[in-house]
């Protein structure tokens, strides 16, 4: 898999995670909400909300039925109680149950109860539901605050047109201890006078007013009640909060449900800003400091420092002590590798230049002292010749001349080699080529070659191709080629070297390869790899007076210029081959 499509994969694997983290966080503040809310309506209206949950949430074992322990906490928290009642009326279990309720009902004593139609000290709620093949009854009592104190407010406060009532002192502290509130108003819907009224509850009602208040509790937070007197136009207001403690002086108070919402908001978008910033610190830790690191890495190479950056235990912090990729580096290995060879081959390249510079400086110096020699004896011998104090014969002068001339030929191959590798560097390209069989070719240019005395006699040995072997090519390269290559293997090598020349001509097609195969003493394997470099010489350049030290060099630009190749296989004591291969 190649980086672009691994940052894919990780890029859309991190957009995945970020969206199931956010569905979680949302989803958890989204059941907390509604937990809460639940948590409101049952602490509100248990008698509606509570005992449809409680039959639901119900098991039967041995013992009977048995409720949910969460609810029946709830039930007590609201000061209510509880009755399972069978077909009969009986109660087969109850919870919290005062001792003034009855434990057995008839069919018109609890209906009776229930619809206010007798005195009752609690406010009844029945749920009647079938589970299980079996008719289950709840009854659900709570405390009756309102009606008991709205019944005494009319009682024991006379009500007359022309006067205000007076609310005994008693009858306040017991209102105060409900935290309920009074208020009479007249027929108009205008405030008379009040008692604990806090600053939400209105002044003056209007039709509508009053009867939203009593029916929708909920919506304002009190539950109220209200007794009107038919002689005064008069009516008494009850009410107490929905949930008791709330502070009701305030002139406004926010609804639960509001700040439920308003919590698990703020909630959800700080867990969200914490997960963001950790996705991100990882997401970091994960892309940014690998690409950091090759940030370095480049600004390293820039710096001529070609090694990998180490963590301070000297190790790179791209792999392990075992040498693998750590996890966040590997979907940048192939960036890593990249700049890794990158770095092997500027690191090599440098090294290559130094080695270079180092030769080059040194076959300046031998090409010096290989002209400053030849030099030095046509100086001399030119001074001989002038010095009119000697009177020199003719076999001595024709001595000095043929020495001269000598000399001054090797310095011209000297310079001439050196202008070649110069022109090959540049790119020159071949004079007009001409058609010549090899074979023929060949034997003459060799037969040139073995008549060098340096040489020896019987040394070079040619084998030509079985049938003709026509090409286009420029001879006096090739030429210059076939003698470099010659004075390589016989002058470089023991006295006995033998040099095999053959000529193979391929089957298929008008290939053809010019092998020089040696028997000498052969080269190790960095003087094989260097061997066709301007400025390395495999021997002291003081170590013949013939050569230029660039033949090799100069015989390869030749060839390649040629469109051929030249290839080389050595192996110390074993000898040397050389092809020019023309494919």
């Amino acid at each position: 898999m190649n980086i672009k499509r691994r940052l894919t994969l990780k890029f859309v694997l991190q957009l995945a995670i970020t969206g199931v983290v956010v569905l979680a966080i949302s989803a958890v503040t989204l059941t907390w909400i509604l937990l809460r809310f639940l948590d409101i309506s049952l602490t509100r209206d248990f008698a509606n909300v509570g005992l449809e949950q409680l039959v639901e949430s119900s098991k039967i074992d041995e013992n009977g039925i048995q409720f949910s322990p969460s609810l029946l906490e709830q039930v007590k928290k609201n000061k209510g109680w509880l009755q399972s009642l069978n077909e009969d009326g009986q109660v087969e279990s109850a919870y919290n149950t005062p001792k003034d309720v009855p434990t057995h009902y008839g069919p018109g004593e609890i209906v009776s109860y229930w619809m206010g139609a007798q005195p009752f000290p609690y406010q009844l709620a029945l749920w009647i539901q079938e589970k299980n093949g079996k008719q289950y009854t709840l009854v659900y009592g709570a405390p009756n605050v309102l009606d008991p104190l709205l019944k005494k407010i009319k009682e024991d406060s006379s009500v007359d047109a022309k006067e205000l009532p007076e609310i005994p002192d008693d009858l306040k502290k017991e209102i105060k201890s409900a935290q309920a509130y009074v208020q009479l108003i007249d027929s108009s819907g205008k405030e008379l006078l009040s008692y604990n009224r806090p600053n939400m509850i209105p002044t003056e009602y209007s039709v509508q007013e009053l009867a939203l208040r009593t029916m929708y509790s909920d919506r304002y937070g009190y539950h109220v009640l209200s007794s009107f007197d038919k002689e005064s136009g008069r009516t008494w207001i009850i009410g107490e909060p929905n949930i008791k403690g709330a502070d009701s002086g305030k002139t406004m108070r926010v609804p639960e449900e509001v700040k439920v919402v308003i919590i698990g908001s703020v909630a959800m978008l700080i867990a969200l800003l914490i997960a963001f910033i950790l996705l991100s610190l990882w997401q970091a830790h994960r892309f940014g400091a690998p690409m950091l690191h090759m940030l370095v890495w480049l600004d390293s190479i820039g710096n001529a420092i070609y090694t990998e950056p180490t963590d301070r235990k000297g190790l790179r912090r791209s792999r392990t002590p075992i040498g693998k990729w750590r996890r966040r580096y590997r979907v940048f290995a192939d960036v890593m590798d990249s700049i890794e060879k990158l770095s092997a081959t500027l690191k090599r390249d440098q090294v290559l230049r130094e080695e270079t510079e180092s030769l080059r400086e040194e076959w300046i110096a031998g090409v010096t002292h290989d002209l400053k020699t030849p030099l030095s004896s046509i100086t001399g011998y030119a001074h001989l010749l002038a010095e009119p104090s000697y009177d020199w014969s003719k076999e001595e002068v024709h001595k000095f001349t043929t020495t001269m001339l000598d000399k001054s030929a090797h310095m011209d191959m000297l310079i001439s080699d050196l202008a070649m590798t110069y022109r090959l560097k540049t790119g020159i390209k071949p004079p007009e080529t001409m058609g010549v069989e090899l074979n023929t070719w060949m034997q003459q240019a060799l037969e040139q070659a073995a008549a060098n005395p340096a040489y020896g006699k019987q040394r070079i040995v040619f084998l030509p191709a079985q049938t003709e072997v026509k090409a286009q090519l420029y001879t006096p390269w090739l030429e210059r080629v076939v003698n470099n290559l010659t004075a390589n293997a016989l002058l470089h090598n023991p006295p006995d070297t033998k040099l095999t020349v053959s000529l193979i001509h391929h089957q298929t097609g008008s290939g053809f390869i010019i092998q020089f195969a040696d028997d000498g003493d052969g080269m190790d394997e960095e003087t094989m790899i260097r061997l066709f470099e301007r400025y390395y010489r495999g021997t002291d350049t003081a170590s013949t007076s013939n050569g230029s030290g660039l033949g090799m060099a100069i015989s390869k630009g030749l060839i390649e210029c040629m469109g051929g190749q030249i290839a080389v296989e050595s192996h110390v004591g074993k000898g040397t081959v050389i092809k020019l291969i023309w494919s």
